[in-house]
């Protein structure tokens, strides 16, 4: 069965991928003839996120609510998993760093999503992020970043780097903030191994395993108030404490 299951999610991933590909091809250049190449790539994202979601069976939970207009949105990252449940919620850009771009598959899928690069540890590229961000930001759009860098097992919160969060302080925007945790069935192995990707797992055959669980729930908890500081370092901290204490515990494992 789990055989079975894994075939025909794959078949289905590459027909919907294929299908919003072509959508998004035949749509890009009347997109940009009007000045709306982005919200147009953020519409196909966000529709081939909710169709994912139903293929891989992610069930999503939501607590609380978006605002409508520009939002910089943060969140704990625990896997690849999390891009495809925030773009279901609502057409969004994503920001991330620099490495990413060149990953096999993922990097290619980062880029064809219109993914924000940004080169952390290059201080002269800053400014360059900084500015995208900015417009991106004056444009209404809804960036969502993930401050701690690289994905997790979900037991603690990593440290949040800052540096990307200085656009927000000085457009004098407040921030957004959300935590992530999974639950796998009972009897199926717990979601910090087979839903969230961290440490030494190879990406290929985590995504083998995730599409032969019969299904997964996500639980996607919004901060209730918005967060403003004058300082980016003590806003990270700020966004840091409140996504930790929501976090407990971030996974449950599978019971039975």
């Amino acid at each position: 069965m789990r055989s079975v299951r894994l075939f025909l999610r794959a078949s289905a991933l590459a027909a919907v991928t294929a299908m919003l590909w072509l959508t998004w091809v035949a749509g890009s250049l009347p997109a940009l003839f009007v000045g709306r190449l982005e919200p147009w790539r953020a519409w196909v994202v966000h529709v081939w996120a909710r169709a994912v979601a139903r293929v891989i069976g992610l069930r999503a939970r939501v607590r609380g609510e978006l605002a409508a207009g520009p939002c910089l949105l943060v969140a704990n990252h625990l896997s690849y998993v999390d891009v495809v449940l925030l773009a279901a919620l609502r057409p969004c850009t994503f920001v991330a760093k620099s490495e990413v771009a060149r990953w096999p598959v993922l990097g290619l899928l980062a880029r064809t999503m219109g993914t924000l690069f940004v080169e952390r540890e290059n201080r002269r590229d800053l400014p360059r992020s900084k500015a995208r961000m900015e417009r991106a930001l004056a444009a209404g759009r809804t960036l969502v970043l993930f401050p701690e860098g690289t994905s997790s097992s979900g037991a603690v919160v990593l440290p949040f780097h800052s540096a990307l969060l200085a656009p927000a302080v000085e457009l004098g925007l407040t921030v957004r903030h959300a935590t992530l945790r999974y639950r796998t069935a009972p009897g199926e192995r717990p979601a910090e191994q087979s839903v969230c990707w961290w440490g030494e797992m190879t990406f290929a055959a985590h995504v083998l395993d995730l599409l032969r669980l019969p299904g997964f729930e996500a639980e996607l908890e919004l901060g209730s108030q918005a967060l403003f500081d004058t300082d980016r370092k003590r806003l990270a901290r700020r966004l840091h404490a409140e996504v930790a204490r929501r976090l407990a515990p971030a996974l449950e494992p599978s019971r039975g």
